[in-house]
């Protein structure tokens, strides 16, 4: 299993809108295929950060993902982490 675990924040400037993390929350149901599940932490001491783990089948899943239009929120997520340099960490899971 293959984590991505992406930092990114939710306002208009920087990132996404409060009204699109909303939406990504409610499509739970319609996740890419090979993800798995997913978790969204807030930051605790810096104000409208947050922290998107995804728990993905492999990496060519995520990348697969990337490069098509049907998830644009989980997309801007991405696309943001990566246009702005947030943190963005890539691991296996060990278990």
């Amino acid at each position: 299993m293959f984590v991505n675990i992406l930092s990114f924040k939710v306002n208009k400037k920087d990132g996404i809108t409060s009204n699109e993390l909303s939406m990504f929350e409610n499509n739970e149901n319609t996740k890419p295929k090979g993800l798995d599940r997913y978790h969204i932490f807030k930051d605790k001491k810096k104000k409208n950060k947050f922290y998107l783990i995804e728990y993905w089948n492999s990496i060519q899943s995520k990348n697969n993902m990337e490069q098509s239009s049907n998830f644009p929120n989980l997309n801007k997520i991405h696309r943001i982490a990566n246009e702005k340099n947030y943190k963005k960490i890539e691991c296996d899971v060990v278990i």
